[in-house]
């Protein structure tokens, strides 16, 4: 027992030593310590354990870092819906692709009411049911957030009014004559589009507010024919 103490002093002299000797303390002549060709080496920090570990294992971490960029970038354009500057309620149940394109050629039409630099217009369909359409349609004309609604006449004149408040607002300054609705194959944007066939009509939600004042700014634009240039 008393051999193995006398070893571990010995080892403990030895570190010390040669910590004197990278210090510069004493001179190497003056040292008792044999060279081996081989250096010790002594415990790291925590701090020395972390930069080794970056170091030996940077090329993994970058392509990690590249990796989560990559997904962040993919979930943004794919699963992240765009804030609209207009949002319209659609009763009829359009297929993907004409609902995308009705998107995509009105948000021409459309201020950039939010100043994000772009210009969006969100389609949002009611259930294809004759019976939960007519409720979804009530719960989104009295509580929902969309401004515009198109659908067939029939439609819109089954709810004129909410206790007896008019649900639509009034057009006549937009379209040169009494109503709440028109037929977007009479409007400049229609001919435009050349919608010919099955009869669309628009129409702006009634809420005495900003957001009403932007969707008749919106209907005018597709009335009158004023479209811009989307941003790059």
């Amino acid at each position: 027992m008393y051999g193995k103490d006398r070893e571990m002093a010995d080892n403990d002299k030895d570190v010390r030593e040669l910590l004197k000797l990278k210090q510069g303390l004493i001179d190497e002549k003056d040292s008792d310590i044999q060279e081996t060709g081989y250096d010790v080496r002594m415990a790291q920090t925590a701090s020395e354990k972390t930069k080794n570990f970056l170091w030996y294992h940077k090329a993994m971490i970058a392509g990690g870092i590249v990796l989560v960029i990559v997904a962040v970038i993919i979930y943004l354009a794919f699963f992240v819906k765009k804030k609209p500057d207009i949002t319209i309620y659609s009763v009829g149940n359009y297929a993907m692709s004409v609902r995308t394109n009705f998107e995509n050629t009105m948000a021409q039409y459309t201020p950039d009411f939010d100043g994000n630099g772009e210009r969006n217009v969100t389609i949002e369909q009611a259930v294809p049911d004759e019976f939960l359409g007519d409720t979804e349609l009530f719960n989104e004309v009295e509580n929902g957030d969309s401004q515009i609604f198109i659908e067939i006449k029939s439609v819109y004149e089954s709810f004129t009014s909410v206790s007896g408040e008019p649900v639509f607002a009034d057009l006549s300054e937009i379209i040169g004559e009494s109503g709440y609705m028109t037929d977007i194959r009479s409007t400049a944007y229609g001919k435009r589009m050349q919608l010919f066939s099955t009869p669309i009509y628009i129409a702006v939600r009634r809420t005495d507010d900003e957001s009403q004042e932007h969707a008749m700014e919106f209907v005018k634009n597709l009335q009158d024919g004023v479209f811009y240039q989307q941003s790059k």
